[in-house]
């Protein structure tokens, strides 16, 4: 055989070999995910389905139920093109109402910079420590600045993702996804941060009501 071909035969087989070992990680991966979801609902509370792997891979699935009243769901989702795809660990948390009330805190960067210069509006709450680390928004600056209590301050700090609440619901998202174990450990304490938040968002419709 000639060189040239000993060459082509090596590359495709180079090639078929890495897709294996790519694919074979992807399924170990969504293994990951669905073994510590389950064991993050078990902890919480919560209920998730009993997907049956397909080649190793297991379907997305969203757990889902109550804490505290409130209908929850955890979840992941991607956002992107393929070339540039993100994948995002969330959870949402539906206060019994709302009044209306709606927020975005985050943390300060690049993005409230830009946000800062069109002019977008930002609230401080009093606390020069958190104010400085985080960008609030919301349609309801007074309330929201007396709701957001030193407590419920510590529970966001915590963690470097979004909150926000938006049509009905709070939801939290960081980058990542659910086969990260201690991803999943932070999430119990996230998900009691959320209800809180959702708390805040009950007592906002109960003053206006």
């Amino acid at each position: 055989m000639k060189e040239e071909t000993w060459v082509r035969v090596l590359a495709i087989g180079v090639f078929f070999s890495f897709i294996v070992i790519l694919m074979r990680l992807i399924a170990i991966s969504s293994r990951k995910n669905y073994e510590n979801l389950r064991n993050l609902a078990e902890s919480l509370g919560l209920g998730i389905g009993d997907p049956k792997p397909v080649m190793g891979f297991y379907s997305t699935t969203d757990v889902t139920g109550e804490i505290r009243g409130k209908r929850v769901r955890l979840y992941n989702y991607t956002t992107g093109t393929s070339k540039s795809k993100t994948t995002w660990s969330a959870i949402s948390v539906a206060p019994r109402e709302h009044g209306g009330l709606t927020f975005s805190i985050s943390r300060q960067g690049f993005g409230s910079r830009v946000k800062a210069i069109f002019g977008v509006d930002e609230i401080k709450i009093g606390d020069e420590a958190f104010d400085r680390e985080w960008f609030i928004q919301t349609n309801a600056p007074d309330f929201l600045a007396a709701g957001l209590l030193p407590e419920v301050q510590r529970k966001i700090e915590a963690h470097d993702g979004k909150w926000e609440l938006e049509k009905g619901e709070v939801i939290y998202a960081e980058k990542g996804s659910f086969s990260n174990r201690e991803r999943c450990t932070r999430f119990i304490a996230i998900a009691d941060a959320a209800c809180d938040l959702a708390d805040v968002a009950e007592v906002y419709a109960q003053q206006r009501s």
